[in-house]
Order: structure tokens, then C-alpha cells, then sequence
């Protein structure tokens, strides 16, 4: 059982890191769809008031998590009882939907060769699809931040993230953190990042990518020292801004990064002491290039093979 799980992560990891997700299985993109579809009907069902949106929330995330994993876990226990290869399989399938490395390190790619070159809707475009954000009326070298703030956000909630969560239940956790990944992502896109409604997925969201937030940003600083990198200025920044991020799980990671490259990141609006504030992670020591987001794409390469045989190795020894 242990060497098929982990030659199922193994399969997934190698498949993401090669060839990337294609369209047909990415659980991303297929549950984003089902998340669309139930989000609205289960909310219009409660009363439009926060306590209303709260419970109508919970019910969302709960029946989302359970439609799909009692399905997937019962269909792998009973493969691995009956039927070991075909699970194997399976198990390689669900672990693969969720890991798209490949597609993170071409749009990284991408986006540096358009900051090379001074294209600035390319640039901006590419940056926008890293990062998240809204980067249409970005300059070029804003465009350079969001690329940079996206491989550190996708580092977190692309590989590691669901690396963690295969180490604990194999396909099966990678189809927990892709759901509750879908679930937060599309309340935020329909009803906006304050709405009541995702506060549940959000959480659960947050619970998920912290641990993996830590990590990510340790292995980083740890993969910095081969490339020798200004690690004593990312771990400055880490302890002074990890958390001027609306999603301090991501924070660690990307505070790490700016460190590393000795520039600011995107400026965000946060929540604190009562009050929005405006806050930047990272010192502009110099102004972000294409160099930067290559780099980037090195740390968050090395970081994935880190982690992935770090976790190999302590599955193969404690036997879980």
C-alpha cells in the first residue's frame, strides 16, 4: 500500500513537472465548474443577512467536500483492495489534476521574455494569470512584481499545498485541497473577497496552504543558499512583513522571495486593527527585470523537487 501511494505521488509530481495539466483533467478547472453551479442555489435557500450567508456558506463547503471525497476515497480503498494496478492508476490520475507545474513555469517563462523585450500587455497578461490580480494598467516592471508575488502564491497553493495534503491521503487529498481551493476561489469571483458567504471556504482555504505556506518558504531559503542568494535579507523580511498580506498563509513565501531578490512586491490592501491599510512586502533595492522572474522560477522548481523527495523519504520511513 505504501509503495503504491507513493508511486501514485511520484507519477502525479513527474507528469505535472513534465507535461503540466492538460485542460480535459484538471480538477482546478472541472470543479470550479461544479462550485459555479452549486454556489448560487445553495445560497439563495438562506436569508440574506450575515448570519443567513454564514450558515448558507458552511453548507456549500460541506456538501462540496463530501459529493466528491466519500466518492474518491471509497473508490480507492476498495481499487487498492481488489484491484492494486488499476488503483495505482487512479490514484496517478487525481494526483497529476492537481499539479500544474509545467503550466506555472511556462506562463513564468513567458512572462520574463515579455518583460525582456518591453511588452507590456504580454507582460501584464502573463502576470495577471500568475498572480491573480487585476494587472491591465501595469507598467512593465509591475508587471515583473505580480509575475514574481504569482510564482510565490502558485509555489504554495500549486505544489506544495497539494503535495501535503497527498502525503496524508494520496488522490483523495489532492482532490480535498483542489475542492476547497475551487470552493474559495469562485465565492470570491461571484460575490467578492468581504462576503460572508466564502468566509467557510476561505478558512478551510487558509487552514490548508498554512503549513504548506511555512514550508514552501523554508525549503526556498534553503534552495537560495545553492544559488547564493541574499538569504540573510529574506529572512529579515520574512519576520517584518510575512504577514501584510490579506492571505498570510502566502505571506511567508512571498516575503521570502522579495528578500531574495531585493525588490517590493504588488501593494495590497489589508485588514488591521479595525482599519484597511496599504501594505508592500519587500524593500525596493533595485527595479524588478526578467532576471528576477527566471530566478523565481529556479527557486520554485527546486523548492517542488525539495519538498517532494523530502516527503518521499519520510512516507517510505514512518510508513504511512
Amino acid at each position: 500500500m505504501i509503495i503504491s501511494t507513493l508511486a501514485a505521488m511520484t507519477a502525479g509530481y513527474v507528469l505535472g513537472l513534465a507535461l503540466g495539466v492538460p485542460k480535459a483533467i484538471s480538477a482546478r478547472r472541472l470543479l470550479g465548474l461544479l462550485c459555479e453551479r452549486l454556489a448560487p442555489s445553495i445560497k439563495n435557500k438562506y436569508q440574506d443577512s450575515e448570519a443567513g450567508k454564514h450558515t448558507a456558506g458552511v453548507v456549500y463547503l460541506a456538501v462540496i467536500l463530501l459529493i466528491l471525497l466519500i466518492p474518491v476515497l471509497a473508490i480507492l480503498i476498495a481499487l487498492y483492495i481488489f484491484f492494486p494496478f488499476g488503483a495505482i492508476i487512479v490514484d496517478a490520475l487525481l494526483c497529476w489534476s492537481v499539479m500544474d507545474i509545467k503550466g506555472v513555469s511556462n506562463a513564468a517563462g513567458t512572462a520574463a521574455r515579455a518583460v525582456k523585450t518591453g511588452n507590456q500587455p504580454k507582460a501584464a497578461r502573463f502576470a495577471a494569470l500568475l498572480s491573480g490580480e487585476d494587472c491591465s494598467g501595469f507598467e512593465v516592471d509591475d508587471s515583473a512584481r505580480g509575475a514574481v508575488q504569482g510564482i510565490a502564491d502558485r509555489t504554495v497553493d500549486t505544489i506544495v499545498g497539494p503535495m501535503l495534503c497527498m502525503f496524508l491521503l494520496s488522490g483523495a487529498g489532492a482532490i480535498l485541497f483542489a475542492a476547497t481551493d475551487a470552493a474559495a476561489g469562485v465565492t470570491e469571483n461571484l460575490y467578492g473577497e468581504d462576503d460572508s458567504f466564502g468566509d467557510a471556504a476561505r478558512g478551510m482555504r487558509d487552514v490548508l496552504c498554512y503549513l504548506p505556506g511555512k514550508l514552501a518558504a523554508i525549503i526556498m531559503l534553503v534552495d537560495a543558499l545553492f544559488l547564493k542568494l541574499n538569504t540573510r535579507n529574506a529572512e529579515r523580511i520574512m519576520k517584518s512583513d510575512s504577514k501584510k498580506c490579506a492571505r498570510t498563509s502566502l505571506g511567508s513565501c512571498r516575503a521570502v522571495l522579495a528578500g531574495l531578490l531585493g525588490i517590493s512586491l504588488l501593494p495590497e490592501e489589508v485588514y488591521s486593527d479595525q482599519f484597511m491599510r496599504t501594505f508592500t512586502i519587500g524593500e525596493q533595492l533595485k527595479d524588478p527585470n526578467e532576471s528576477d522572474i527566471f530566478t523565481s522560477r529556479q527557486l520554485m522548481l527546486g523548492t517542488s523537487f525539495i519538498v517532494a523527495a523530502l516527503l518521499f523519504m519520510i512516507k517510505l520511513a514512518i510508513g504511512i
